[in-house]
């Protein structure tokens, strides 16, 4: 009977041992559980921290200089995204596939370029589109659906061409800073830009820089980007969960048809 109240005894001290450490086993992990939850909130803070991040998009190529352009985005291990031409894409099919291999993102940007064609009708818009869409899934094995219309949505891309676009899923982006890579000379772009991204950092905005793939802009993009680096910038490339900024209308839109009546 004695042994058995003695073995009973150890038992119960061994249950409330059990029970103790389980607690604070529950507890460390409700700490570490906390502590998992604020970094993550910390982080998605940092990732609103708008203001510091800057999309850097490319036009119109691949072209001749797009390696050079890559060459330099990588030495500051920067990211960007390239809104490509169809006929380039064939051109140069291995800066295709360097742009992918380098961690960029990449875009569409249609066939012609040219305003006649591809806003001639909502339908022309979206082949060219598709176009471009498989040619660079053939060359890649990407089936990017994010867009730029030649020179921007305003003022051709009215609403029935958005929701053609929209309802075949491709994603439209404008930018809200224009380089005016294909306009000024030497580094006037780059004080043009840095402007432009410093007014939309002190309003606590993202900056969508338009660059195109060209010999002026890789000769100088080196400046903006040490700059970008030296002032707390991070560059990112665009993601196809990242909500589109687009050009609003208002009353500027209108068809390519009506402006040439």
């Amino acid at each position: 009977m004695k042994k058995i109240s003695i073995i009973i005894y150890f038992a119960f001290l061994l249950i409330i041992s059990a029970c103790q450490s389980e607690q604070v086993t529950y507890q460390m992990g409700l700490k570490e559980n906390n502590e998992i939850i604020s970094s993550a909130g910390k982080q998605q803070m940092n990732s609103e921290d708008t203001g510091k991040v800057v999309y850097l998009t490319f036009d119109d190529g691949p072209t001749s200089v797009t390696k050079n352009i890559l060459d330099i985005l990588s030495q500051f291990n920067a990211k960007a995204t390239f809104f490509m031409l169809e006929p380039a894409m064939r051109e140069y099919p291995d800066v295709v596939k360097q742009i992918v291999e380098d961690g960029h993102a990449v875009g569409i940007h249609g066939v012609t370029h040219e305003v006649n064609q591809f806003y001639a009708s909502e339908q022309s818009a979206l082949e060219e589109m598709i176009n471009a869409q498989e040619t660079l899934q053939d060359i890649t094995g990407v089936r990017s659906k994010l867009i730029r219309t030649p020179y921007g949505s305003i003022p051709y891309l009215t609403e029935s061409y958005r929701e053609v676009l929209d309802s075949n899923g491709f994603h439209l982006w404008d930018w809200n800073v224009d380089s005016s890579d294909w306009s000024l000379s030497g580094d006037k772009f780059i004080d043009s830009t840095v402007n432009q991204i410093g007014n939309l950092a002190s309003a606590g905005e993202t900056s969508i820089v338009l660059m195109h793939d060209q010999e002026e802009t890789a000769n100088h993009l080196s400046s903006l980007l040490t700059y970008l680096s030296e002032n707390g910038f991070q560059t990112k490339k665009i993601a196809k969960n990242i909500k589109p900024y687009n050009f609003n209308c208002y009353d500027r839109c209108h068809s390519l048809n009506s402006s040439q009546n």
